[in-house]
Formats: structure tokens, sequence, C-alpha cells
């Protein structure tokens, strides 16, 4: 038995799913299972083409917790209907079909075993589920995780999927016991409009690292400074200011030319590789690595110089991503070319180098910043280590444990 307590993980997103929101709710809950709480797993099992698997992750899962359930969708004919249905199967995500699949597991366990059912979203279409156990079950006590805006979202398109978010939104924010959001941004999206009272059952925690995960290993060392950016670039979250900077830093520091290497980790779309800024730097500097598995990302980030953070030329931005948990926890040195927002925030605490992305020049500074405290080969900290500390996999499964004792 737990020394801590006992816990229901319901999050869809968990390994070997492969989408960007599965190590951010591995982390956090593994935290918490090595904190001492039992933690059993209610997730989805690989039944969709859509959805693929990175199996990185899945040896420490099966290890640190208790039980795992992978749910499929029903196999009745209306249900596999909507499983092929292109509209009825995507609304608000793919995972919409695992509906009364998830309904009826949880009925029939005895959730008074557990101390709290904790629920990560996105996928948004778990809400409804814990809402409509809630009816039923009213003692049970749920922490609703969101990792970005719902209703509201101005990066959803979809005009169905907007209507569901606004309907199902404020059922979810009733029915939780407590609501946690990674970004102080998209907290004040959801309170917009709603009582006083709510804003006391709400939190904000941040995505996290887990050192465990990192090499535990001396860094490598590059023939050239390599800057490292890990994830997929598309429309307006463009490499473009970032190879113009550089171009602008080799006029200043002619010293510099041919000492750096830029890779790209992950699909990047040739026309951004192509472009007249791109083609204007040295051969060789860009390189464009495939996608990795999650582990390997990290040992990338882990031996890299600098790693970059590139994010879309937008008037703010409401989250906070992951991966920016993953980079602090790889103890490299950062550069971020960020809007106002939820990532400018956590970089001006880390006390590091940022720029907006627009600005060619302030990123040409920034970037040379962080080379010169590289090459100065120095053992000085790149960062706030305190601040650091506050996205540590420990730190924040002691405030979850918090929530659950004041809930309880």
């Amino acid at each position: 038995m737990s020394n801590k307590g006992r816990i229901l993980l319901f999050s869809y997103a968990f390994p070997p799913m492969q989408v960007q929101m599965t190590p951010a709710v591995f982390k956090p809950m593994a935290a918490i299972a090595q904190l001492g709480f039992e933690v059993d797993v209610l997730s989805a099992d690989s039944f969709s083409p859509h959805l693929p698997l990175d199996m990185s992750l899945l040896p420490s899962a099966e290890k640190i917790f208790s039980k795992i359930t992978r749910l499929n969708p029903p196999s009745g004919l209306i249900d596999i209907m909507q499983r092929h249905s292109g509209v009825l199967s995507r609304v608000p995500d793919l995972m919409t079909v695992l509906h009364q699949s998830a309904y009826e597991y949880l009925m029939e366990e005895d959730l008074s075993q557990y101390d709290g059912v904790m629920t990560w979203s996105p996928f948004h279409s778990i809400n409804p589920v814990m809402v409509r156990v809630k009816k039923q079950r009213k003692n049970v006590r749920w922490i609703a995780q969101f990792s970005d805006p719902w209703a509201g979202n101005p990066l959803e398109v979809s005009k169905l999927a907007k209507l569901w978010n606004k309907w199902h939104e404020p059922h979810t924010v009733r029915a939780a016991d407590y609501i946690v959001h990674s970004s102080a941004y998209s907290l004040e999206l959801m309170l917009k409009g709603r009582p006083a009272n709510v804003r006391r059952k709400t939190e904000v925690l941040p995505h996290v690292f887990n050192k465990e995960l990192y090499p535990q290993r001396q860094k490598a060392k590059n023939p050239r400074i390599t800057l490292r950016y890990a994830g997929v670039l598309y429309g307006r979250r463009s490499p473009e200011s970032l190879f113009w900077a550089i171009n602008k830093l080799y006029e200043r520091r002619k010293d510099l030319k041919g000492m750096l290497t830029i890779e790209l980790i992950g699909n990047v779309p040739s026309e951004m590789l192509t472009t007249a800024a791109a083609l204007s730097l040295p051969s060789g500097t860009v390189v464009n690595i495939p996608t990795v598995n999650y582990i390997q990302s990290l040992e990338l980030m882990y031996d890299a110089d600098i790693l970059l953070l590139i994010e879309a030329d937008i008037r703010q931005n409401l989250f906070l991503p992951s991966k920016l948990s993953d980079y602090i926890g790889a103890n490299t040195p950062i550069v971020g070319l960020v809007p106002p927002g939820g990532s400018e925030d956590a970089l001006v605490g880390l006390d590091c180098w940022y720029a907006r992305p627009s600005d060619i020049t302030g990123i040409s500074h920034a970037i040379e910043g962080a080379i010169e405290h590289v090459m100065a080969n120095s053992q000085s900290p790149w960062c706030n280590e305190t601040f650091k500390h506050s996205f540590s996999g420990e730190r924040v499964a002691l405030r979850f444990a918090e929530i659950l004792t004041r809930i309880g």
C-alpha cells in the first residue's frame, strides 16, 4: 500500500501514444508516483492510425505506474459509423469515440479507493466523461489540468469544435473540484466571465522536467558550436528571422563565421530551408535532422551548446510549451524567439537570452550573448537556478500533493 495515497490518472495522452501532450502528462505523474503515491492509469489503446507510436517512454511507464488500462471504442454499429465519420469522430478530437467506454469503465470501478482522479487535456473530450461521472458519484474528487486554452482557443479553426468547446467548458468548470493550468494566460481566458469564487479552486503549475530522463554522463564536445531546435516548424513558426539574425551576426563578428551549426530536429518544410536568408549562410551551417523519439530528443537537447525556442510571431502566446521545460531540464543555454506571453515570462524568470520573433537585431545580439557564454567555457550557471527548480518534477509533484490535501 502507498505511503502517500492513491490516484487515478485519466488521460488519453500516455505512452506509447505519440502526441505532444504525452511527455507533459507522463513527467509530472511519474514525479507524483516517485513522491510515494500509487498511481493507476486509464488511457487509450492504439486504435487510430492517425496517432503514431513512440515506445521510448513505455519501459519507464510500465515500471513506475501501478496499473495501466487502455480503452478501445465500442464495437456496435453506431459506434463504428461514428468512427468512420470525418466529422463525428473528430469533434472535438479523435478521442471522442472513447466517451462511452471511459464512462462505463469509471462507473464500474470503486472510485472511493482513490484520493483523487486527475485528468489532463487535451484531449478535451475527456472532460464531459468526468462531468457525467460526477453527476453520479458526487464524492469523487476531480483535478482537471489544462495545458492550453479550451473555449476561446485562438488556434482552433473548426467552427463545430468551437461550439462544442463553448458548450462543454462551463460544465467542466462547475464540476471539477480543482482546475490547474500550465499558463496564467490560458487560465485567465477560462476565468473570464466566471463567478469570483471559481478562482479559489484554480492554480497555475508549469510543465516539468524529470532529470532522470536525461543522459547521466558528461555533455558531448561538439566540433562546432551547435545550436539546436527540436520540434515542428510550419506557417508563422519559421526559422527565417533566425537565419537573417545569424547573417547579421556574421557581419558584426567575422571571427564566428564557420564556427556555428544550426540543427533543426523534426519536420521542416523544404521551402523554409531554401530562402535567401538560409542560402546566404555558409554551406553546411543549417542541418535538418529527421524526427527522433522523445528520449533521443532529450539527449540531443542535453548535448547541444545552445537550444533555440522558436515561436510564431503573434500578438500574444497563451501557451507555455512543454518543450520549454525539456529545454530547461537539459541544463543547456536557451535563446528564445518569443512573442509576449508564457514563454517570454519564463525566459525573463530564467534571466537568459530572448528577443521577439521579428526583431532580427535583437535575435542577433541574444545569440551572440549565448555564444559568448559558451565560448568563455565558464562554470557559472547560464540561468537563475532557483527559478529553474520551479520546473522540476519533484517541486510540482509536491504542489499537486498539496492540492489533493486541500480538496480531500
